[in-house]
Formats: C-alpha cells, sequence, structure tokens
C-alpha cells in the first residue's frame, strides 16, 4: 500500500476553480496591452520610449505565457486525477475480485 489518499471530488472542485481563476486572469490580462507612445519619452528620446514600449510589451507577453502555462498545468493536473482515481478504482476491484 502506497498510503496516498486523495479526495478526488475536493481536488476536481479545488482545480475547477483554478482553472476558473485562470480564465479570469487570461481574459483580464487580454483585455488591455501596455500602450506607450515612442514619443512619451520626450521628442529628444524617442529611441528610449520605443525600448520601453517593447520591453512593456515583452514583459506583458510573459505575463500571457505565464497564465497559459498556469492554465495547461491546471487542465493536465484534472486529468491526472482522473486518471488516478480510474487506476485505483480498478485496483480496488480487482483486490476485490470483481475484474
Amino acid at each position: 500500500m502506497s498510503g496516498i489518499r486523495l479526495d478526488h471530488r475536493a481536488a476536481k472542485a479545488a482545480l475547477r476553480r483554478l482553472m476558473a481563476e485562470g480564465e479570469d486572469h487570461h481574459r483580464r490580462h487580454t483585455a488591455t496591452t501596455p500602450a506607450l507612445p515612442a514619443t512619451a519619452a520626450g521628442r529628444a528620446f524617442v529611441d528610449r520610449g520605443a525600448a520601453i514600449a517593447d520591453a512593456l510589451r515583452r514583459v506583458h507577453e510573459h505575463g500571457a505565457r505565464s497564465i497559459d502555462a498556469l492554465r495547461a498545468t491546471a487542465d493536465a493536473a484534472a486529468e491526472q486525477v482522473d486518471v488516478f482515481r480510474d487506476v485505483d478504482k480498478r485496483n480496488a476491484d480487482d483486490l476485490a475480485g470483481r475484474s
């Protein structure tokens, strides 16, 4: 016996909440993108303003990738919780001679 205990319903409920939060975060994140005109740093500093705008864009894209990774991980975890439940049931049935 492994001693592993998993409350399938509680795990799935927690993962559903995580997935919903991830969807909400994704929706809010993609609703706006940073917009900084290159001239915001002043006419003499257009190159620096453009560099700052590019940096903000990259940070925003990195944030989107992080949110997407969280969403994918939560989805994969939910699938694995189902696999664990199915294997556990099959093993219990085998041990009880119900296979």
